[in-house]
């Protein structure tokens, strides 16, 4: 029996995998990995739609997107320190400009929504 794990063929009569002590009537489902840079990367991006629909009018937007880019921002601040990424400080220095941009633009779009 070949190992769904690492592919190792087994004898069919036991029940664990010889090379790896998978349970070879287990299927195996490899663990997902979060990238930190693909999180760092859309906090931007929502953090310059907030800034930008604040500095044109579109208040609601600004507040919408400025709230995620901040909620988003904090979660990728730390996600690359706590994942021990090699591009660690870029990451993290990619979700403080994203995170700066959304509260600027939540800002602006809240203080154009209530019309002060």
């Amino acid at each position: 029996m070949k190992c769904p794990k690492c592919g190792h063929d087994n004898n069919p009569d036991i029940i664990f995998c010889e090379e790896c002590d998978w349970r070879l009537d287990i299927p195996y489902r490899p663990e997902k990995k979060r990238n930190p840079a693909a999180y760092s990367a859309v906090t931007v991006v929502l953090g310059i739609i907030a800034a930008a629909c604040g500095f044109l009018g579109q208040y609601y937007v600004a507040v919408a997107a400025g709230a995620v880019a901040m909620l988003l921002g904090g979660y990728s601040m730390n996600l690359p320190r706590l994942l021990g990424a090699p591009n660690a400080t870029q990451c993290m220095a990619l979700s403080a400009l994203g995170l700066i941009l959304g509260v600027v633009g939540f800002i602006l779009g809240f203080s154009g929504a209530l019309g002060a």
